[in-house]
């Protein structure tokens, strides 16, 4: 057998194989629909509290829904308690990121919190980047990395069995181009999967919280943030967690305090 046409049956099987891929299926039981109809009833009913303790309910069984962390920050929202309010609203872009109306909500509470912290990060190329990658979930970025990665399969099996050298070139460089995106659309879906399971971030849940130099109260105080700051976590010792602000600023506060996303 010729070598092209060994290629050939390879990039073909390689193709099948990703195309046979078999898509991850979740479900819910009746109970947890239940939760959920009687949470959304009593939000529907502007009864927040009630929905909140529904909604608390439900999420704790283990299940993730933007919409249910989306309606669970509204309430908090509603009820003034702002920094649950955020918190909620950072874990539902987690789970959806670029949706306009959690993207919304969540500016809108950030307004109302005390700490204007500025980032020292370049705001615009974090923010560009971003919402590049908030274009679509881990899940599309996978599925994308997929297609493209069938498409330069294709051109490359273009590449092997066309007679035409013209034809023959443009499915090899077109193949090459295709594959290099699908490298780093792939990147792409890895670091969404590795935001969406990541806990390195939470959110200050208490009115006002002293962040000290050491994991002990007689420790030097080194600053005060408060309800709604978003902070990530460094390392963890017994009852205080070791915290970074946005503005490289760095601490040791009470692990209750706080609440990861």
């Amino acid at each position: 057998m010729k070598l092209r046409n060994k290629l050939y049956i390879v990039v073909v099987g390689l193709l099948l194989c990703v195309m046979a891929t078999p898509a991850k299926v979740s479900a819910t039981n009746y109970g947890d629909y239940l939760l959920l109809d009687s949470a959304n009833a009593a939000y529907n009913k502007a009864n927040y509290a009630k929905a909140i303790s529904f909604y608390q309910h439900f999420l704790g069984g283990g299940i993730e829904s933007p919409q249910a962390y989306y309606n669970l920050g509204n309430c908090y929202f509603r009820t003034n308690e702002i920094g649950k309010a955020i918190l909620y609203y950072e874990k539902a872009e987690k789970l959806a990121p670029g949706d306009p109306d959690i993207q919304f909500n969540l500016q809108l509470a950030n307004q109302k919190i005390t700490d204007k912290i500025n980032s020292d990060t370049p705001i615009f190329i974090y923010s560009d980047w971003k919402k590049f990658e908030d274009k679509f979930t881990e899940k599309q970025w996978g599925w994308i990395c997929i297609g493209l990665l069938c498409l330069g399969l294709l051109l490359f099996a273009v590449y092997l069995s066309a007679s035409w050298m013209l034809v023959r070139q443009l499915g090899f460089w077109m193949g090459c181009v295709i594959i290099i995106f699908s490298f780093f659309t792939f990147y792409i879906a890895h670091q969404q999967y590795d935001t969406l399971n990541s806990h390195d971030t939470a959110i200050v849940t208490m009115s006002t919280v002293t962040v000290y130099g050491a994991p002990e109260e007689k420790a030097t105080q080194l600053f005060v943030i408060h309800e709604g700051t978003k902070v990530w976590i460094i390392k963890t010792e017994g009852e205080w967690t070791e915290v970074k602000l946005s503005n490289g600023n760095q601490g040791w506060l009470v692990s209750s305090d706080i609440s990861p996303i």
